[in-house]
This record gives C-alpha cells, structure tokens and sequence, in this order.
C-alpha cells in the first residue's frame, strides 16, 4: 500500500488479545533478572560495521575503528531537513554522508521528528501521513548513489518509540510509519537496510511499549516483519538494588525482550541492533542528570565487556552512544563511559583506546566450548570467558564482573594484554589474577 493513500488500521490479532498482552508484560515484569539465557550461534564473525558509534560531534569519523555511525542528535531530524512542506535542506547531512562514505563508515539515519508545519509537536505522527513516506522517499533516491555508491545504509523509523520524549502516538501509528518506511525504502533502493522503531528497554512502561509492537499488525501483517532489523537501545538502570548496572545487566534486559518479542511471533533469527548504548544513565525524577563518576579503567572494562557479551548473544551491530557533547551544567555528563574528553570530543580515554584494542582482540571467530553453546560462557563463580580462533591462535579473554579470582592459563599460552594493551609475556599453564578488567590471553590452541 502506498502510504500517500488513506491509511489502514492497526490491530492486534485474533489470537493475542489485549488482556494476553497484560498478562505478558505482568509476566516479564515480575520475573528477576536473571543471566542471559543462549540466544546465539556457537560460532561468531564480526565485521567492522560491528563497531558502530552514536557521536553527536562526529569526531568519531575521523578515527580508526568506526565502521558504522547512527545519526541523532546530528542535525539530522526530518524536522531539520524538511524545512517547508516538500523543500529540503540537505547541507548537513550531505557533509556527514560525504565524510562516512570517503573513511569507509556505514550510515544509519534515524527518520524522525514530525516539523511544525505537519504537528503541533515533533513528537506526534503527522496530520498528513502521507508526509512522511514522501519525505522518505526523498532522502532515498538522494542518498542511494552518493558518490557513485550506496551514501546511507539504513533507515531507522524512529527512536525510542516507547519514550513519551520522542514519541507521543500511538502503536498503531508507529506501525504504520514503519510500513511507510519499509515501502519507500524498497521502491528506491532495494539494496538498503530498513531498521524498525527503536525501543528502550530498562523499566516498564518500556516493556510494555515493546509488547504492544510486537503484537501489532498492520493490514493482518506482525508489524516488525516490515523491518529487516530490529532494534534496542540496552542502556540498564544506573542501580538494580545495591548492585551497579553493568554490561551484563544490559545482556539480561535483552534476554527479556527477546522473550516479549517471541511472543510477537518473532523469529530467534530475526536480526538486532543495539542501536545506543551507555552507562550509569539516571532514570525517572533524576532523568538527565550527571551519571556518578567511575574510574577511567572500569570505563575501558565497560567497553570491551559491552562488544564481546553483545557479539556472543547475537547482537548484529552495536552502536556506542559517546555523551561527548560537553558538561552538564553543575558538571558531569548524561553516561559515565566516555570514549573521547568531553571538553573536546576528540582526545582519546582509555575507554576510546580499549574500543580499538576489543576490535584487535575480536578478530577471528568467537566459539562456544562446544558446537551447540554460545560464547563467551560464565562459570560457577562468575568468571566469563571469551574464546577467539584466529589463524595464528586461540585468544582467551577473562573478566569477573563482581570478584577477584584465579584463572588457570591454558599450556600453550604466550603473553596476556590487559586493558591498557600492555602486552606481558605470561608461563602456559599458570595461573593469573582476574577481575572486572578483561584480560586477554593469547596462546597456541
């Protein structure tokens, strides 16, 4: 169906009726969190466009290692481009799209704001739908030859569609955006990756939101089968309890809603992003205020952490949202694992270094201890393992999240990094200390 024409209704299928979807998200949210449950191959290759960022500064397009870039908080909303009803500004994101596709980067424009001129605010749906799978339509047919090749990759509908922050319609009107989406992608370049609305996925009501998508349906179609991605921005609470929300927190709160999502129907297959990712966030009364300060070399163990546990669950691409946008007034800035200074968006932490060294450590292919388990296993006292086949090696990376433990290296071992990627020549057969740092040990099998 062509968006432009009157729109048809959104609803849930006979099988799934509201008091189910209640019953669903009563069910999630009763649960503990618990550890992940498997959820990926036993055996993992990554890519470069793997290691995405979200940078608001853009800094991150000029340094080695970014393979692919979501455009937010970019100057890049619709309501940024579209600046009257069909003229549209495209100097910024022609600048962007340039500097990505000349370093390499891959691009993902988030689709997103309505313009004043189509809603009293830019979080609603458009009081002329048709408005948005035109505007769509024309940022495809700019971007498909950029260059004489593809200028942006993916098309994301939408962010945080169960954030009243960013979205105040209604699901049956997201699910319609996403088909919109689907259908003007397709129409100009088939080749192009369309990503559904992106979800939060910390508290409740964000559950909630994720349910009713993935119940939806559009014209008797599941809503997310308009998409070829989906997406999940796994930012855990600050605190659950006493204990700080770490990376593996994050992989709990994905374990969960890939469980809502398989209620939707939703295939273990069915590719997801982690479309934004960071640390400490404060939620509810303290929403955009400072995250507490933790120290530069568990900010370095938060990004390796991050993009080992997200590639051995599955996770397609990751894309780490920098908060490098300068000091909240008062000081201190919205997440606490920074990949730049904030005072210039540019000078690498140890946290940007550990970004280039877990990509050094991931190249290879991340297997399970065997052909039917995941990688990246954890043992009775919580110690996680990572091993990566290379064609010179085994490397082994060991972290635990909550203690200080021994490890016992395997025979053929060689040397250690740890994460300041020192390199230190280690006795095979020996044991090491381990703790929340990851370490990597390389060896011979």
């Amino acid at each position: 169906m062509h968006f432009a024409r009157p729109v048809t209704a959104l609803r849930l299928p006979e099988r799934a009726p509201v008091r189910l979807l209640a019953a669903v998200v009563a069910a999630v949210l009763a649960a503990v969190l618990l550890p992940a449950s498997p959820a990926a191959a036993a055996k993992v290759k990554v890519d470069k466009r793997f290691f995405g960022v979200h940078d608001s500064g853009l800094a991150s397009l000029s340094r080695a290692g970014t393979g692919s870039i979501r455009l937010w908080d970019t100057g890049t909303l619709w309501r940024d481009i579209e600046v009257a009803p069909g003229v549209y500004n495209w100097t910024r994101l022609d600048q962007i799209v340039t500097a990505a596709q000349a370093r390499n980067v891959e691009v993902t424009l988030v689709l997103g704001m309505t313009p004043s001129f189509y809603a009293s605010v830019p979080t609603a749906m458009p009081n002329d739908p048709g408005a948005f799978y035109r505007y769509v339509t024309a940022v495809v047919q700019r971007y498909r030859s950029w260059n004489g090749k593809r200028g942006i990759h993916a098309y994301q509908v939408w962010n945080e569609a169960n954030v009243t922050n960013f979205w105040t319609g209604t699901t049956l009107q997201m699910a319609q955006l996403t088909k919109a989406t689907r259908n003007a992608v397709r129409a100009q370049d088939s080749g192009a990756i369309v990503v559904g609305p992106a979800f939060a996925a910390r508290i409740g009501e964000q559950i909630r939101g994720i349910t009713k998508f993935a119940f939806a349906r559009v014209d008797g179609v599941p809503a997310w089968k308009f998409a070829d991605v989906l997406s999940l921005n796994l930012y855990p609470l600050p605190k659950y309890g006493t204990k700080v929300g770490t990376p593996e927190y994050s992989m709990q709160l994905l374990a969960r809603a890939r469980k809502i999502l398989g209620y939707g129907g939703v295939p273990k297959s069915k590719p997801i992003w982690n479309t934004e990712i960071n640390y400490g966030m404060q939620t509810g009364s303290l929403g955009g205020t400072k995250a507490a300060t933790i120290s530069a070399e568990r900010q370095a163990a938060y990004v390796i952490r991050t993009y080992l546990l997200n590639a051995a669950r599955g996770i397609k691409r990751v894309h780490w949202y920098s908060y490098n946008m300068g000091y909240l007034p008062g000081g201190g800035t919205l997440g606490n694992t920074l990949l730049t200074k904030p005072s210039d968006g540019a000078t690498l932490t140890l946290a940007g270094k550990a970004f280039g060294l877990v990509q050094q450590w991931m190249k290879g292919t991340l297997v399970g201890p065997t052909t039917s388990t995941q990688p990246c296993t954890v043992d009775g006292k919580g110690t996680y393992t990572c091993v990566i086949k290379y064609g010179h090696g085994v490397r082994r990376v060991y972290w635990n999240p909550t203690k200080r433990v021994k490890v016992r290296l395997a025979r053929s071992a060689t040397f250690m990094q740890g994460v300041y990627g020192v390199k230190k020549t280690v006795k095979g057969g020996s044991t090491k200390a381990v703790d929340y740092r990851p370490l990597m040990v390389r060896s011979k099998s």
